[in-house]
């Protein structure tokens, strides 16, 4: 998505114009997607299987912010809140893959380059969204262990508290009140200048590669539907 061309870019060395494209063609792309999976979801899989709907949204998607834009949608019309946390645990599993193909490309990059690998360009090609995802996910962690072990949370909060807490950064901060923010910067990245010159090729490339992630997405999320069915409630 739009974080990971951000990350890339600059590691090797990508135009202005390289980048706008790929930007351009994560948001148009991306926001079919967000118009069109919720309810291809809806046809394709059972409505009580929520880890395949999220496991589809969450790998069908380009960017973050949309993949949790398309899964608020399908929980919106749909009634199922579940598919959003199910998306974003598939979405940021992705990302943290970043952690590691991002440094490779600019090592690759630079070692062509006549100053060649430093700390510095190696320290600026890790995404700082990785780590800030692994980190809460670290914080998520500590905290349902501790619980289940019968203390508090961060030394600090019941159940109750926890659980609302988490909600509340999830569903509400998150999803309806910062993934606007997001996606407006997505929009507000693209600069229509730099694809002066560019032609359909681009985007024709772009099409295909969205063609692929979404039907590589809905095989997976189809195959482990059928593998591991989910269990009505």
């Amino acid at each position: 998505g739009v974080p990971a061309i951000s990350a890339v870019a600059p590691a090797i060395a990508a135009t202005q114009a390289e980048v706008a494209i790929a930007v351009a063609n994560v948001v148009a792309f991306g926001s079919v997607g967000m118009l069109v999976y919720p309810h291809v979801a809806a046809a394709l899989f059972p409505p009580s299987d929520s880890r395949a709907i999220g496991l589809f949204l969450g790998l069908a998607v380009h960017d973050t912010a949309q993949v949790m834009g398309c899964a608020a949608s399908y929980a919106e019309q749909y009634s199922d809140a579940a598919v959003v946390g199910a998306a974003a645990v598939a979405k940021l599993t992705r990302n943290v893959f970043l952690a590691a193909v991002v440094p490779l490309m600019a090592v690759r990059h630079a070692a062509g380059a006549t100053g060649g690998v430093t700390a510095k360009t190696f320290a600026a090609a890790v995404p700082a969204f990785v780590g800030g995802f692994l980190a809460m996910a670290a914080v998520r962690t500590l905290g349902d262990a501790q619980l289940a072990n019968g203390g508090s949370a961060l030394f600090a909060f019941d159940s109750a508290q926890w659980k609302g807490g988490a909600d509340w950064l999830g569903a509400v901060l998150g999803t309806k009140v910062l993934l606007s923010t997001g996606l407006a910067a997505v929009g507000l990245s693209v600069n229509f200048a730099a694809f002066h010159g560019a032609g359909l090729a681009p985007f024709a490339v772009g099409a295909a590669g969205a063609s692929v992630v979404g039907g590589v997405g809905l095989s997976v999320a189809l195959l482990m539907a059928s593998l591991a069915p989910a269990v009505p409630a």
